[in-house]
Protein backbone atom coordinates (compact mmCIF):
# COMPACT_ATOMS: atom_id res chain seq x y z
CA UNK A 1 0.00 0.00 0.00
CA UNK A 2 2.81 2.37 0.86
CA UNK A 3 4.47 1.82 -2.55
CA UNK A 4 1.31 3.02 -4.27
CA UNK A 5 0.78 6.03 -2.02
CA UNK A 6 4.04 7.85 -2.79
CA UNK A 7 3.65 8.04 -6.61
CA UNK A 8 0.02 9.08 -6.15
CA UNK A 9 1.07 11.87 -3.80
CA UNK A 10 3.75 13.05 -6.24
CA UNK A 11 1.25 13.03 -9.11
CA UNK A 12 -1.28 14.99 -7.09
CA UNK A 13 1.36 17.58 -6.11
CA UNK A 14 2.49 18.02 -9.71
CA UNK A 15 -1.11 18.38 -10.91
CA UNK A 16 -1.86 21.01 -8.27
CA UNK A 17 1.30 22.94 -9.11
CA UNK A 18 0.42 22.84 -12.82
CA UNK A 19 -3.08 24.14 -12.12
CA UNK A 20 -1.78 27.01 -10.00
CA UNK A 21 0.83 27.90 -12.62
CA UNK A 22 -1.84 27.94 -15.34
CA UNK A 23 -4.13 30.18 -13.28
CA UNK A 24 -1.27 32.63 -12.67
CA UNK A 25 0.00 32.60 -16.26
CA UNK A 26 -3.39 32.95 -17.93
CA UNK A 27 -4.60 35.91 -15.80
CA UNK A 28 -7.80 33.93 -15.17
CA UNK A 29 -8.17 35.20 -11.62
CA UNK A 30 -7.47 38.83 -12.58
CA UNK A 31 -9.99 38.72 -15.43
CA UNK A 32 -12.63 37.15 -13.19
CA UNK A 33 -12.17 39.78 -10.47
CA UNK A 34 -12.29 42.57 -13.06
CA UNK A 35 -15.53 41.33 -14.58
CA UNK A 36 -17.07 40.78 -11.14
CA UNK A 37 -16.34 44.43 -10.31
CA UNK A 38 -18.15 45.56 -13.46
CA UNK A 39 -15.04 46.46 -15.42
CA UNK A 40 -13.79 45.63 -18.88
CA UNK A 41 -10.61 43.55 -19.27
CA UNK A 42 -8.18 44.95 -21.85
CA UNK A 43 -6.16 41.91 -22.91
CA UNK A 44 -3.64 43.93 -24.91
CA UNK A 45 -2.47 45.93 -21.93
CA UNK A 46 -3.59 43.42 -19.26
CA UNK A 47 -5.46 46.18 -17.41
CA UNK A 48 -8.94 46.27 -15.90
CA UNK A 49 -10.78 49.35 -17.12
CA UNK A 50 -13.39 50.64 -14.68
CA UNK A 51 -15.77 53.49 -15.30
CA UNK A 52 -15.63 55.94 -12.42
CA UNK A 53 -18.81 57.82 -11.57
CA UNK A 54 -19.28 60.58 -9.06
CA UNK A 55 -22.48 60.88 -7.07
CA UNK A 56 -23.23 64.39 -5.88
CA UNK A 57 -25.74 65.06 -3.12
Amino acid sequence: MRRLLFPLLVLLTVALAALLAWLWWSDYILVDKCLDAGGLWNAGTRICELQVTTIRP
